[in-house]
């Protein structure tokens, strides 16, 4: 008799579900040879699939009271193996519901069955009736953590954390725990908890669970920095700084490469940074520099596989400090290229060179085609898209998607909205598959994920576009400008080549705007007074040109400076009120005005102010473009580089030269012109609201057809250069 295995004889019956023949086999089995115990295991098996739940516990219960106690152990081991068997054949057809009253059945005779109970549990999520009782009352984490440690299938264990981890609880969080230690540490339970923290963190959201997760990891694996990385991200996206700082320092410290601490230095920088602390961002961001230099002077191989896609956004932190085109676009150039070698693919690709007349295929990548500001400003162009010109493919890396990408990215104009879900090798091959002819990357060096697919170079042709300066990256053909936000001599400093628009390489055709919530007597401002308005986080409050606005307010009387709250509220009035006191201005000059949840109220809100006081040498962006669609007058520091000169060219590209500025000096003499003379707010108020007829900045569809010639152009070139 095969004790592992149900007699040939009734197999043909449970394949044909056929359980009271089954039962009837195995009673007569029983009854022909009461001695051999498996039957009763089986008869009992073939009661409970036939739904006869008690019939099963008696049968079961036969051996036990006819055999020796201190063998008992062994028949339940014998019983549970039969019955763990039964259930996995069960479950290869999907029948969980049957599988759950086996599996619960087991649990009655066996309560100390860990696979068991761990099986139940991921039973639970896929019928929908898990609950997190169930980790303890069935005493799951005691059975993991008792001192004799059980012996657990790996992957086993590992399919039902995929299933509970994604349930973001507390008993979710003690069973993480309690299966590290039940394995003593085993890498693939730790990798797959690691996993499920990113998904969640990431991608669904659930950012304090993933960092309970990420914390239950370092634990037990304190010595790999690549997991404080991302704890580093999570603390970030919650706003808690004092923590991200704290782990910026373990991973500067536990690094023994030089990649590792530049992450890490790069880290404290990007925080410090953000919360205003300046002092610190700079000295540290003079370290970051120093680090960038020794790396770019030995053209440096990144040795850590783990790194090599993860420094290079690090960039965008010392266009903060300092406007210095030359040295900027030096360190952009030399670190891309570090980046580019650490990441680029062996494979050699292979394109077409059609020189037919047929539609260009169009590929967008990024992260931002949702409720952010590249994908309010990118929609546009890509909606007015010629279909008969061109095929428009949007390829979106990473991130939540939402309504505004169901109508904007989702539509019928779109030939395809394709979710790469992070997987840099995924959507490599997927736009080399798609035979795109234009690639166009809306990220820059704002995402590591899209520069790691924009250095395989999937498609012939590659662009950088709107979200940031150009990345530096080898395999980045073209960087799109217009006469304004590149200075004359820029070609220079690029390693991509230049594509000047004839007027502007941003339009679109205006903002959505809902009612008002703010009223300037819910502040204490008269009908006279004169409002400034600063929209920007502490990163882009640069001491300097906050000393400036501050000179204003102290020049212009019955002024006040309005401050919009964005990121951290308390590190915003620090940084503003301790540069109020040095400056000896009165703190009720201030006012602190609230974040809005709603981008439309947002955007209403920002009519209290007269004026709005620009950023330099980080310019504001969106922020400007709204402020100009509102008819509110600008006051701007123009500089040399990219993120200097945002607003420069959207002021020129609306007919407004009021308001530029090419100095300090200036800048604080034209705040004083707009605080000071009224006819001046209104005159260019009504230049602003006549701008909307004619300007290119706002006529996204002049503005589509312009980048469609280029685009064509930038085929052509590429054809002809081929053949």
């Amino acid at each position: 008799m095969n004790n592992n295995d149900w007699q040939t004889s009734a197999k043909q019956f449970l394949a044909n579900d056929n359980y009271q023949e089954v039962v009837n086999l195995y009673e007569n089995f029983v009854e022909k040879d009461p001695e051999c115990l498996s039957n009763y295991w089986y008869l009992g098996l073939a009661y409970l699939l036939n739904k006869q739940g008690a019939e099963a516990q008696t049968t079961w219960f036969i051996p036990f009271t006819e055999t020796e106690e201190d063998k008992h152990q062994s028949l339940l081991e014998e019983l549970s193996q039969i019955i763990i068997l039964e259930a996995d054949r069960i479950e290869e057809k999907q029948e969980y519901e049957l599988v759950w009253v086996i599996r619960s059945a087991l649990k009655e005779i066996n309560p100390e069955n860990i696979g068991n109970l761990l099986e139940l549990l991921r039973l639970s999520v896929i019928l929908k009736t898990f609950q997190v009782d169930f980790i303890y009352d069935w005493n799951i984490l005691k059975l993991l953590t008792q001192d004799k440690i059980p012996e657990i299938e790996i992957n086993r264990l590992i399919k039902v954390l995929d299933e509970v981890l994604k349930l973001p609880t507390k008993a979710s969080i003690d069973l993480a725990e309690a299966s590290l230690i039940a394995t003593d540490t085993n890498n693939e339970v730790a990798n797959k908890i690691k996993t499920i923290a990113h998904v969640m963190g990431i991608d669904n959201l659930y950012v304090a669970y993933a960092i309970d997760l990420l914390c239950i990891y370092t634990k037990f694996i304190p010595d790999n920095w690549h997991t404080y990385r991302e704890l580093y991200l999570l603390y970030m996206k919650i706003q808690n700084y004092d923590k991200a700082l704290e782990v910026a320092e373990i991973i500067k410290e536990k690094s023994d490469s030089l990649e590792g601490k530049i992450l890490g230095n790069n880290f404290l920088f990007n925080c410090y940074l953000t919360i205003g602390k300046w002092d610190l961002a700079t000295e540290t961001g003079k370290q970051q520099i120093q680090y960038w230099e020794t790396m770019i002077r030995e053209n440096y191989e990144i040795k850590d596989p783990l790194a090599k896609n993860a420094f290079i956004v690090g960039l965008i932190c010392p266009l903060y400090l300092k406007d210095d085109l030359a040295h900027n676009r030096h360190l952009f150039n030399g670190i891309s290229k570090i980046f580019y070698q650490a990441n680029k693919e062996n494979q050699t690709r292979i394109f077409a060179q059609e020189k037919e007349t047929r539609k260009l295929r169009l590929g967008y990548i990024g992260h931002t085609f949702r409720t952010h500001s590249v994908g309010f400003l990118c929609r546009w162009l890509i909606n007015y898209h010629n279909p008969d010109l061109f095929d428009v493919n949007i390829y979106s890396v990473q991130g939540h998607q939402d309504n505004i990408t169901q109508k904007w990215f989702q539509n019928e104009k779109i030939k395809q909205f394709y979710d790469g879900k992070r997987d840099v090798n995924r959507i490599t091959n997927k736009i080399y598959d798609d035979q795109i002819d234009i690639l166009i990357e809306v990220d820059s060096v704002t995402l590591n994920l899209t520069a790691s697919v924009m250095v395989n170079k999937p498609a012939p042709i590659q662009v950088s576009w709107l979200g940031l300066d150009a990345s530096g990256l080898p395999s980045i053909d073209y960087y799109i400008a217009d006469p304004y936000v590149l200075p004359d001599n820029a070609e220079q400093y690029y390693r991509e080549k230049i594509w000047r628009l004839p007027n502007t390489y941003l339009a679109i055709d205006g903002f959505n705007i809902a009612t008002p919530t703010l009223r300037r007597e819910d502040f204490g401002i008269k009908k006279d007074d004169v409002v400034f308005m600063n929209l920007q986080n502490p990163a882009k409050l640069n001491p300097d040109i906050l000393k400036s606005q501050l000179e204003i307010i102290k020049q212009v009387p019955n002024s006040y400076l309005f401050i919009k709250i964005r990121k951290d509220e308390s590190a915003l009035k620090e940084l503003v009120i301790s540069v109020a006191n040095l400056e000896n201005l009165p703190i009720d000059k201030l006012r602190f005005i609230p974040f809005d949840m709603v981008i439309e109220t947002h955007r209403a809100n920002l009519q209290i102010a007269d004026v709005i006081l620009d950023t330099y040498p980080y310019n504001g962006s969106t922020t400007t473009l709204e402020a100009l669609w509102l008819d509110i007058p600008v006051v701007t520091r123009v500089g040399e580089q990219f993120a200097a000169r945002n607003s420069y060219t959207y002021m020129m590209n609306a007919g407004i030269t009021e308001g530029i500025a090419w100095s300090n000096e200036k800048y604080i003499e034209w705040g004083i012109k707009f605080g000071t003379d009224e006819n001046l707010r209104k005159e260019v108020s009504w230049k602003l609201r006549q701008s909307k007829k004619t300007s290119p900045l706002w006529n996204a569809k002049q503005f589509a057809r312009e980048m469609e010639k280029a685009y064509q152009q930038m085929w052509d070139i590429y054809v002809n250069s081929s053949n």
